[in-house]
């Protein structure tokens, strides 16, 4: 049902969903489910985001009725996955609007060292009180296409995050982000190149 295109510079949808695409520049806030988070905060790693300034940020946003499984968007091998618990908290009084509740979603991610874009990390956000991110585990190579994993109901974001120069997206998704509008995308075609290599 979901054709993998085996182009090896061709970057993959990883899955259904809405996708927007950003450039990782200054820190600059990325809208994840409803809360915005910086890569630092993202990944509680600040070593590990240092080396992503200035790249790309994909966000895949899986809606209700897309397939909510997930693939590897390129051949290679992986690090062990990082698990984030979610955070819930709210400032008083709660009774009005004029507070903010504050939240961050339960997350895991991977670095990936893949065949054609380099270090890339793979990160899965589940929803804050439902659904669950469901990692296979013990994965130390993969090819592209291959299932990672999948959301119980109620997950429902996928990010790719590649350093600078690694991948080119299609320009569209760019223009379709800066207009605040989200491009349909479907598992396993074509959404980007890699770079020409020496």
């Amino acid at each position: 049902a979901r054709p993998i295109d085996r182009e090896p510079t061709h970057l993959i949808a990883p899955c259904d969903a809405h996708l927007s695409v950003y450039r990782l520049r200054h820190d600059r806030l990325l809208p994840v489910k409803g809360a915005p988070y910086t890569l630092t905060e993202l990944l509680q790693n600040p070593a590990l985001a240092k080396q992503f300034e200035d790249g790309i940020c994909l966000v895949f946003r899986l809606a209700v009725d897309d397939y909510h499984r997930y693939c590897f968007p390129d051949s290679g091998r992986c690090d062990p996955p990082v698990h984030i618990p979610g955070v819930f908290h709210t400032v008083q009084p709660v009774a009005t609007d004029r507070y903010p509740v504050y939240h961050r979603n339960t997350r895991e991610y991977t670095v990936l060292h893949t065949d054609h874009f380099g270090e890339v990390i793979q990160m899965e956000v589940g929803a804050l009180m439902v659904g669950r991110i469901c990692n296979h585990r013990n994965i130390l190579a993969f090819a592209r296409g291959d299932e990672k994993g999948y959301f119980e109901f109620g997950g429902s974001t996928v990010i790719l995050i590649f350093r600078k120069g690694a991948v080119t997206p299609d320009s569209e998704f760019f223009r379709n982000t800066a207009k605040r509008l989200e491009t349909v995308v479907r598992q396993g075609e074509w959404i980007g190149t890699a770079p020409d290599r020496p």
